[in-house]
């Protein structure tokens, strides 16, 4: 005979089954949070991988000698941006002719 069996004889078990059924719960709630704790640090890290990819191409195409937002893009707000710089000078255009708009009619 075994001492768990034997102190089991002695010693009468107490009703555990409501801890039990709190522990299985708690088990369970734990479980799926692991899940979506992995599922998030997952898209999280995608995410991070896509952005220094943007950036290490941007520093690929922007020319050495010249520091990115040369051509006046500090000035509006466009220094760091996720467009490429054909869409950067469309949209400085934009704004110039918006600018030159609003200008000329007050």
């Amino acid at each position: 005979m075994s001492i768990r069996l034997l102190l089991q004889r002695l010693f009468e078990p107490k009703d555990t089954t409501n801890i039990r059924d709190r522990v299985d719960g708690m088990e369970v709630a734990m479980r799926r949070l692991e899940e979506e704790w992995t599922e998030v640090y997952g898209k999280f890290r995608t995410m991070q991988l896509r952005i220094a990819k943007q950036v290490q191409r941007l520093d690929e195409a922007s020319p050495q000698g010249e520091p990115q937002g040369a051509e006046g893009e500090a000035d509006q707000g466009t220094r760091f941006t996720s467009l490429s710089p054909r869409a950067q000078k469309i949209q400085n255009e934009i704004l110039a002719r918006r600018g030159r708009r609003n200008g000329g009619g007050e």
